[in-house]
């Protein structure tokens, strides 16, 4: 069954989060997407490197009609880089918040790093609320020393792990852990098998 993940950047994400999970899951399924939330295809990230989204925001839209009526949830991933003001961005643009708690609560699957899991959480759980879902509450993730007060104030709960998942929720704390956020976020997908023969192609920690 295919698969689809999409990656989102807003100026001021952090490279390596962004990156690396699109490198290590377009080795693992070919429907991985760069999403832009800002005016244009092009990127700025917190270090001044620019990337070219495959596709903006609107575009994206009218793309997850057709993919979140036809593929199951568990099928697709969404991602949400680290990064400041990359992860606040984000969480900003109401629509992306809307479509991932509803993702999210069906089943779907749903990755954030660094700073995300601070900023996106939040929101969504005001989201997943509003329309009778549960919230955050009682969920595990870990992020960004220091990021982690308004999650736990809701009854999330910080691990201060490296990399975190709980059901369908992957999260990790930082730009160190982008290489083992991709492959959970790549397990989640594909399963275990898939992955442990990437890992062992790619010479990483087999």
């Amino acid at each position: 069954m295919k698969t689809h993940a999409y990656i989102f950047l807003a100026d001021g994400f952090e490279e390596i989060e962004a990156v690396c999970p699109a490198d290590i899951l377009r080795r693992s399924t070919p429907e991985v997407q760069l999403v832009s939330v800002t005016d244009g295809l092009t990127v700025t990230s917190a270090h001044g490197v620019r990337i070219v989204a495959d596709m903006d925001f609107p575009a994206f839209l009218e793309h997850w009609k057709d993919v979140s009526a036809t593929v199951p949830p568990h099928k697709c991933l969404l991602v949400f880089p680290g990064g400041l003001p990359g992860a606040t961005n984000l969480a900003a643009c109401g629509p992306l918040v809307t479509l991932a708690a509803r993702h999210f609560s069906r089943g779907g699957l749903v990755g954030a790093i660094c700073a995300a899991p601070g900023t996106l959480l939040p929101v969504m759980d005001a989201e997943l609320r509003a329309e009778g879902h549960p919230g955050i509450r009682g969920r595990r993730f870990t992020c960004y020393p220091g990021c982690e007060g308004e999650p736990v104030a809701l009854g999330a709960v910080h691990t201060g792990l490296p990399c975190e998942t709980d059901g369908n929720l992957v999260t990790a704390n930082g730009p160190g852990s982008a290489m083992d956020f991709a492959y959970a976020l790549a397990q989640q997908l594909m399963g275990s098998g898939a992955v442990e023969t990437l890992r062992r192609g790619m010479m990483w920690r087999f």
